[in-house]
């Protein structure tokens, strides 16, 4: 393994960073973060802020309905 996924903790070799924020997410959680209900908001920023040349663009911030469901997609990972 090449790091802990900054958002659940699991062991991988690959990353991406997170839409949201700079956290360096797993798959699995890559895959959970594109359906969270800002991740559209969330990549339009990103995609202007590219356009506009900041290649240091931090993301918007989880919102608290975007916390709560990635919060919830890891408890039914780890109660499933």
């Amino acid at each position: 393994m090449t790091g802990i996924c900054d958002r659940c903790g699991a062991g991988s070799w690959t990353y991406k960073m997170s839409k949201f924020n700079s956290d360096e997410l797993c798959s699995i959680c890559q895959k959970d973060e594109k359906l969270a209900p800002g991740y559209a908001k969330a990549d339009a920023a990103e995609r202007a802020a590219l356009k506009a040349q900041d290649y240091n663009f931090e993301g918007i911030g989880l919102s608290a309905a975007d916390h709560h469901f990635l919060t919830m997609c890891m408890r039914q990972r780890c109660e499933g």
